[in-house]
This record gives C-alpha cells, structure tokens and sequence, in this order.
C-alpha cells in the first residue's frame, strides 16, 4: 500500500463509520501508523461540523486530527497542483 491521504469525501465516511473505509484505514494505519489529510480537508470537516453545532463529532474530530498529520498548502505545492 502507497502512502496517501484521505480527501473530504472519504475521511467524512470514515468519520460517519463507513466499514468499508474503516477497514481500509485500518490496513493503512498498520502500515504507516498515521493518516494524512490537507489543510482543506481539515477545514472543510471543521466547517461542516461546527456549522452543524455538532459538538460531540467536533470533539471526535479534533482528537483524530491530533493523532494523525495535518499537511499544509504551500503555494509550490498549489501550482504543482495545478498543472497537474
């Protein structure tokens, strides 16, 4: 398994207990020991939870976060990006 990181779309089904997510995480977490997510994936989830008020998913959010890397936007990494 190559390292990778987990979009809006896949880390909210993880966080909603999609089992086949779970499991597949699980399989990279064993592998790796950590999850990668990008800045905007980590301010999409927070945005949607905190607009929802749902404090106990905020929570759960947070420490998840804690756990695992948060990597940031550089703007070589955008351009890269985008010509891609």
């Amino acid at each position: 398994m190559k390292p990778s990181m987990l979009d809006t779309d896949i880390l909210s089904e993880f966080l909603r207990g999609n089992t086949k997510v779970i499991e597949k995480v699980g399989e990279h977490l064993k592998e790796y020991g950590y999850i990668s997510l990008s800045i905007i994936t980590y301010y999409e989830i927070l945005n949607g939870l905190l607009y929802k008020d749902a404090r106990k998913q905020l929570a759960k959010f947070e420490e998840f976060v804690e756990l695992n890397k948060v990597i940031p936007l550089t703007l070589r990494m955008a351009k890269t990006a985008a010509f891609i």
